[in-house]
């Protein structure tokens, strides 16, 4: 993460490669070189180098390897008379190439694969032929941390043409209790000017911190209990991974699911805290060539008809998420998925803009307390993606399996996770204070606000809501902290103008990894029909 000042800081070092990795290889190198024992050079290398890393390095010179990591993402598997280490990431990697090829199974055996734990190398030399367990504290301040400006170096054009007229959505109607806009869908004043989402809302009941203790107490209480954090980098799960580690004590391991939209931003702040932390972290990427094609293929249909209802569209492809949490909390035999997700970023609009009534005001009239929507309203939705397709044929695509698969993981399948939030209240000053004090956690540039800056879709969505409606999901997540008495109606609006502004240079970056002229597709957004 600290390579461009470990280089300017390492002069004389070999700089022949475009990637970060490099720096460790050359520094490593020039500890052997200088009389340090490899265990010392990988030492005083991981002293220097910032961020989770799991490294390899060979030493010529002295005729042997060592592997090192300060997150615990190494595992190994040696033969019984010594002469064979295998090496992966993750255990299950080994177990099935164990399965895989009958040749390495008649000289490794599953019950001899190792973690490497944080902080700890191990140096195998090939002349002596022996194993050797060292422990090394990989030392990690993060109040020495750099932070790392996430602003991408692209020449941005001018795009005053594309900016969004608040001066007319200041004028819109605004809910007198939240900040929900006449646009919002399916939203109704009463004399009172007081919108129907407030009337129906009923505030987040928190089971405590007793019900918590106990759930922990339990859980520690068995030791073949184990868990995974879903960690995508953004202030929630970071702040989530945090409590579970250092306020109830817990040893996870963290999974992301990387579909080609997760920022570098998002990847630094990872590091950052697994590093930190000592926590394996566990990526299932999916073929993101593949995904961010899906997605460019998608917004060219959607721009031949562009109607809101479709929007979330750009966003099928991250919800095989829930799959490979399942996925991955089954093959690794855990007992709970962890989750830090925020009870009040609910986004009732966009099944709304399709044509379904929000849950929300469902609550009231059908007596429920759901999350997610209900059976009859899955399939009012899927009849509106249905008729969509059909009336454009440009969205029967390649994606369109990926698509459906990416709809069952949501609606269908079980999401049965433990939620921190269920037990105590989120609060946002504390989220933000504790992950930059004690992980020197990276905001973006283009905005003042920590929600969602590791998403590379989220500028490009709202951008749309805003410029058409006139708000964003900003709009619902404030108006809910109103209700929930965390915020004023004045500061709620002040967040909410502030947060709109249009984030042109993270759709810049959006717009060239999936292949799209950024300025061809705003002209597109710009004809739409306004609601204002």
């Amino acid at each position: 993460m600290n390579c461009d000042t470990l280089w300017k800081n390492n002069k004389e070092l070999e700089h022949d490669y475009e990637v970060d990795s490099e720096v460790i290889l050359e520094l490593f190198h020039k500890y052997i070189c200088e009389g340090r024992t490899p265990e010392v050079a990988m030492e005083e290398t991981f002293e220097k180098i910032q961020g989770m890393a799991s490294v390899i390095g060979i030493s010529q010179e002295k005729n042997c390897f060592v592997a090192a990591t300060n997150n615990g993402s190494l595992y190994y598997c040696k033969s019984e008379d010594g002469n064979f280490t295998v090496f992966a990431s993750e255990a299950l990697i080994l177990k099935k190439l164990l399965e895989d090829i009958p040749k390495l199974s008649s000289c490794l055996l599953k019950e001899h694969i190792q973690q490497l734990q944080a902080g700890r190398c191990i140096s195998i030399y090939r002349k002596e032929c022996f194993l050797e367990n060292r422990t090394e504290v990989l030392q990690d301040d993060p109040n020495n941390t750099q932070v790392i400006k996430s602003r991408p170096e692209l020449q941005i054009s001018n795009y005053k043409q594309y900016e969004i007229d608040f001066e007319k959505i200041r004028n819109l109607r605004r809910c007198r209790k939240c900040v929900l806009p006449e646009t919002m869908p399916f939203i109704e004043f009463d004399d009172n000017g007081v919108c129907n989402y407030c009337k129906t809302y009923k505030k987040v009941e928190y089971r405590g911190k007793d019900a918590l203790n106990s759930w922990k107490e339990e859980y520690l209480k068995n030791n073949e209990n184990k868990s995974m954090v879903a960690f995508s980098g953004g202030r929630d799960s970071s702040y989530g991974l945090h409590y579970f580690v250092k306020e109830m004590g817990i040893k996870p391991i963290v999974y992301c699911y990387d579909w080609g939209m997760v920022t570098d931003l998002a990847r630094r702040n990872q590091s950052r805290m697994c590093s930190q932390l000592g926590i394996e972290f566990v990526l299932v990427s999916a073929d993101i060539k593949k995904k961010r094609e899906n997605i460019r293929k998608n917004i060219l249909a959607w721009l031949k008809q562009p109607i809101l209802g479709m929007v979330p569209l750009f966003m099928a492809g991250d919800k095989h998420y829930f799959y490979y949490a399942n996925k991955i909390c089954k093959d690794y035999h855990l007992q709970h998925v962890l989750l830090a997700s925020n009870p009040y970023e609910k986004t009732h609009f966009k099944p709304g803009f399709c044509g379904v009534k929000p849950d929300i005001l469902n609550m009231v009239d059908n007596g429920l307390d759901i999350e997610r929507l209900r059976r009859k309203d899955v399939i009012k939705l899927a009849s509106f993606y249905g008729g969509q397709f059909l009336k454009n044929n440009k969205y029967f695509n390649s994606s369109i399996l990926d698509t459906i698969s990416a709809a069952a993981s949501f609606y269908v399948i079980l999401h049965n996770y433990f939620r921190l939030f269920d037990y105590v209240p989120w609060d946002e000053k504390t989220v933000d204070k504790v992950l930059k004090e004690e992980y020197a956690w990276e905001c973006a540039d283009d905005t003042e606000s920590t929600w969602r800056i590791g998403d590379g879709t989220v500028p490009f969505y709202n951008y749309i809501y805003c410029l058409v409606t006139g708000f964003t999901e900003n709009d619902t997540f404030r108006s809910n902290q109103i209700r929930e008495g965390i915020l004023t109606r004045e500061e709620a609006l002040h967040l909410v103008y502030r947060d709109n502004e249009p984030r042109f240079e993270s759709m810049k970056w959006y717009f060239d990894v999936i292949g799209l002229d950024m300025w061809m597709v705003l002209n597109g957004v710009k004809e739409m029909e306004k609601m204002y």
